[in-house]
C-alpha cells in the first residue's frame, strides 16, 4: 500500500484518486499551500493533473477549491520524493529534478493516449452535433492529422455516415488514413482542400487552418479546434469570414471526467509498476 497525495486538478483528479484509492492505497488531498504543507511529508507519490498548469504560475485546479503556486509547490519538494504530472514544461521539469526528486510526465505514456484517444473523438461528436444545424449522417468532414486521437475521431465520423477527409503530413500517415477508408490530401496544401465542407476537425498544435484554408470554406462550416495551445486555426480569419470557429481542449476530462480520470489512474499505477514506458 502507499499513500498518494493529489494536488489541485479537475473533476479527473477526483476519479483518478478515486481509482487508486480502490486499489489498496491510501489517498489524501491538497488544494490550498497548507494543505499541501500538512500532507506532503507523508505523500510516496505526488500526483499533478494534467496539465500541470495552464497559467505557467500555479498548479491547474478550479480556483474554488483554492490555489497553490508552482513556486510554493516547489519549495515543499524534497530529495527522494516521485512526482507524477501531466504536460509538464521543460523548465519546470527541470527545476523539479534539481531537488533530486523523480519526475515522470504521464502525459508522454502512449497507453493515456490510446486510453484517452476514444474519450476525445466521442467528445468531438459531442461537439460537432451541439454546434451544427445538420445530421453528421452525410455531411462531409476535414480531420487534419493522423494520430491515435485523429485516426478514431476518423472512425467514429465514417460510423455516423461522414465523407471524412484526411489532411495529413506525412505520407505514411496519408497511406494508413486511405487504407481505413479517408479521402487524403497534404497537410498544408490549401489548393486541395475539398468544396463543400460541413465540419473541419484540427488536431495539430501548429497553425494549419489558416486563412488560406478559411477563405474556402462555405459559411456555414464549423471549425473545431481541439489541438493544446497554441491551436492550430486563424480564429481571427475564422470570424473576418464569419465561420464559426471554437476551441475544445482537453475534451476527455470536460466529456467524460470518469473515463479520463480513471486513465490516467492506470497510467500511473502502470508507470509506477515498470509496465508502463515514457515517449
Amino acid at each position: 500500500m502507499k499513500n498518494y497525495l493529489f494536488v489541485g486538478g479537475d473533476e479527473r483528479q477526483i476519479f483518478a484518486a478515486e481509482y487508486i484509492k480502490n486499489q489498496v492505497n491510501t489517498v489524501s488531498y491538497a488544494y490550498t499551500y497548507e494543505n499541501l504543507k500538512k500532507e506532503i511529508s507523508k505523500a510516496d507519490i505526488i500526483v499533478l493533473p494534467l496539465p500541470m498548469t495552464r497559467d505557467g504560475k500555479h498548479i491547474n485546479s478550479n480556483p474554488k477549491n483554492g490555489l497553490i503556486s508552482i513556486e510554493e509547490l516547489i519549495f515543499l519538494l524534497k530529495k527522494g520524493m516521485t512526482v507524477m504530472a501531466g504536460m509538464v514544461n521543460n523548465e519546470i521539469a527541470q527545476r523539479i529534478t534539481c531537488k533530486g526528486v523523480t519526475l515522470y510526465d504521464y502525459y508522454k505514456s502512449e497507453v493515456l493516449t490510446i486510453l484517452n484517444s476514444v474519450s476525445t473523438a466521442e467528445g468531438v461528436i459531442y461537439e460537432l452535433i451541439g454546434n451544427s444545424k445538420i445530421n453528421l449522417q452525410g455531411s462531409k468532414s476535414l480531420v487534419t492529422g493522423y494520430g491515435k486521437a485523429s485516426s478514431a475521431i476518423c472512425k467514429l465520423l465514417h460510423s455516423f455516415g461522414s465523407e471524412v477527409v484526411v489532411a495529413a503530413r506525412s505520407e505514411r500517415d496519408r497511406i494508413v488514413a486511405a487504407a481505413h477508408n479517408c479521402k487524403v490530401i497534404p497537410l498544408y496544401d490549401a489548393d486541395k482542400i475539398p468544396d463543400g465542407l460541413d465540419f473541419v476537425i484540427n488536431t495539430v498544435p501548429a497553425l494549419v487552418i489558416d486563412e488560406k484554408v478559411i477563405c474556402r470554406l462555405k459559411k456555414d462550416c464549423f471549425i473545431l479546434d481541439i489541438a493544446s495551445a497554441p491551436y492550430g486555426t486563424d480564429f481571427e480569419a475564422a470570424e473576418k469570414y464569419g465561420i464559426t470557429a471554437k476551441k475544445a481542449p482537453s475534451l476527455p476530462g470536460r466529456i467524460s471526467p470518469r473515463s479520463a480520470g480513471e486513465a490516467i489512474a492506470k497510467t500511473i499505477l502502470g508507470i509506477e509498476k515498470g509496465e508502463v514506458s515514457l515517449k
